[in-house]
Order: C-alpha cells, then structure tokens, then sequence
C-alpha cells in the first residue's frame, strides 16, 4: 500500500496507542484423537514492550483454571510488526461430544476511537472448533502494510484465511468481544463499526475472498475491529476463528469521494434482532449457514438435554420443526432451505422445559 515506513512512523509515535498490542487470533490443529496444538498468535508493536510479552493466558474450555502458555517464537514481519506465537497441546478427557472454545487474554486493549474505556477493557480472542472431526482451522496471512490507512481515501486490507484440508472458509464482520475463563463472552458495550463513528462512507468485507474495504475514514485515529473466519465441511460449520485487531488512519494524500453511509452489516446472511440468548445454565445462538442459504442453530447446556427446534415466520406459522431426540450437551441444527424468502423469522427452540425464541432477518 501507501508508504508504510512514514505510517509506521506515525503508529509508533502516536500517544493515542495505550498498549503494543495491535492484534491476534487463535489457531487449533487435531494432533491425534483428543489431543490438539493450539497456537496464540499476537501481533504487536516492534518494541521493547512487545518482546517483553513471553507469556500469555489461554482458557483450554475444560472447566479449570486458566494456563499461562509461555511464547515459542517471535518473528519480524514487514513493517515492524512483531509476530509472537505461544503454543501448548492439550489433551482433553474423552473424545468430546460437540464443539469447544478455546479463548485468550493477552492485556488490556489499545485505545480505539470506537471502543468505549479500551484501555481498561480486556482483549478478548477465541477460536471454536468441533471436537468430533479432526481438523485444523484456517491461517490468516500475516500483517504487512494492512494496518494503515489515509483520511478520505479507501483503505483495503486482505484478511483471506487458507485452510490446509481444503475445507470452505467465509468471512464475516463480528463485534469485538470481551470475556472470562468458562464464562463465556459478550460483546463490548457501546462499541461502533469504524464507520459509524462519522456515519460516513462503508466498512464491508468480501465472504469468500476476505478483502475488507473502508471507503473512506474521514477522521484520523486508531480503530478497533474484529472478524470471523467460519469453516465448512459438507455442509456443516466445524470452526469459526476470531481475529481482533486496530487500524491507524493517518492523515495525508488527495482526497477522494466518500460514497453514502452505509451501516455495517454483521455475518451478511442474517441481522439478528436477539440471535442470542444466555441464560443460567443453557445458551442458545443463531448463525447463518452460507454453504446452505440456512440458519444454523447452536444450543449449549451445563446438562444433557433434548431439543426441538421450530421455524415460524412473521405471521407465527411453523415452517419447519426438527427434534434432537439423543440427550447431549450441544446440538447444533440448521434448519431453513435456499427457497426462504429475504424477511422476518423466529427460531424456537425448547430445551429443559424452557422455550426459548430468537428473531432474525434473512436478507
């Protein structure tokens, strides 16, 4: 892209950077039956501070304690950004019955004009993964020159996850997130998509090829952002990785047109009005099934439980009803066909004696 050696100057010297921490997600690889390599990759400044960082805490989604894991490796990519890598393999009691999180939290985040008390707010990134196929999820392609960008012109970055098993990938826009060891996360309150901080121009990312366009930052600043690799396999959704990261727009170079604000669309299949749901031992989560033109639904329960899933439209009508009749911790279903009209739908799902309902808009 644009100069990256005069933007680097900028990105290391700017106060508005609180931490060295400019990004990272995690990789999970199937080394034998329950047992798997997870690697935390952290992209940082180049500096004293990001080498400091020999350590990091990983959430193994087995019920203990969180495990410091310490670094493996550091590695200097284009630009000077830092590449530290920290890698442990875990094996898990039994094969595993459904999918698993593994989840890190390496600091507090970099101040980011739109995300509310950054600095004091906890940087938060997972991967999950179906347990019962071995698997290794996709790998990003390392930072270069993506994390600059220039008032009033458009900035692209290439964020396209490989899978070595030649499994589908897509790509989606999520909000970032923050969390806890075995409990789960939510995302940050009050967080904006970079372009609603203007309410100018578009901030969009292409499903299949990862190539994410802001047309165009109107103001300078760092901006935090997050997406989803999510990785298909006949028809079934065996992972979805999280990479969280910031951006700088410095300031410079001819201005170009900032086409209509155009708010950020998140997961492109479906917005969900209430897409999920916590409650006190049982989650229920609704995504779209891009390989399908379906929803798919997640539910997720301290206890083995049965299921039945319903799909009503608007007017209240079941479309479709599916049971889950084995008792499990997890189901997923997906449920919907490519001839569902774009509009408003309710998932219900009943579990525990327990109805719970979800709305979503298929576009």
């Amino acid at each position: 892209m644009r100069k990256i050696a005069a933007f680097l100057l900028i990105f290391s010297s700017l106060p508005v950077l609180g931490t060295h921490l400019i990004g990272g997600y995690i990789q999970v690889r199937n080394v034998a039956a329950s047992t798997y390599e997870i690697t935390v990759k952290l992209y940082m400044e180049s500096s004293g501070a990001g080498q400091q960082e020999t350590s990091v805490l990983v959430c193994l989604n087995d019920g203990a304690e969180p495990v410091s894991v310490a670094r493996t490796s550091s590695r200097l990519l284009k630009g000077g950004i830092l590449l530290n890598e920290y890698r442990i393999t875990h094996t898990y009691n039994g094969n595993g019955t459904g999918s698993r999180t593994i989840s890190a939290f390496p600091s507090n985040r970099t101040q980011s004009r739109n995300i509310p008390n950054a600095l004091s707010t906890l940087f938060y990134i997972k991967t999950t993964f179906v347990s019962t196929q071995s698997n290794t999820t996709p790998v990003f392609q390392d930072f270069d020159s993506r994390l600059t960008g220039t008032v009033n012109q458009k900035a692209e970055y290439n964020f396209l996850a490989t899978d070595s098993e030649g499994d589908s990938v897509v790509h989606y826009l999520v909000r970032p997130q923050t969390g806890a060891c075995n409990r789960g996360s939510l995302p940050i309150a009050g967080y904006a998509f970079p372009n609603d901080v203007t309410r100018r121009g578009t901030f969009k990312i292409g499903r299949q090829d990862g190539r994410l366009v802001w047309d165009s930052p109107t103001e300078t600043g760092t901006y935090g952002f997050a997406l989803a690799a999510e990785e298909w396999r006949k028809g079934q959704r065996i992972s979805e990785t999280v990479f969280d990261m910031v951006t700088l727009i410095a300031d410079g170079g001819t201005p170009g047109t900032v086409p209509p604000y155009e708010p950020a669309v998140e997961r492109e299949l479906l917005t969900g009005i209430n897409d999920h749901i916590d409650d006190r031992d049982l989650s229920v989560t609704v995504y779209p099934s891009p390989s399908q033109n379906r929803f798919l639904v997640v539910l997720k329960s301290s206890k083995p439980t049965t299921a039945t899933f319903q799909l009503l439209d608007s007017q209240g009508r079941i479309l479709q009803e599916v049971a889950a009749g084995k008792a499990a911790l997890e189901h997923e279903q997906a449920i919907g066909n490519e001839q569902l009209a774009p509009g408003l739908y309710v998932i219900r799902t009943s579990a525990r004696g327990r109805v719970y309902s979800n709305k979503v808009i298929k576009r």
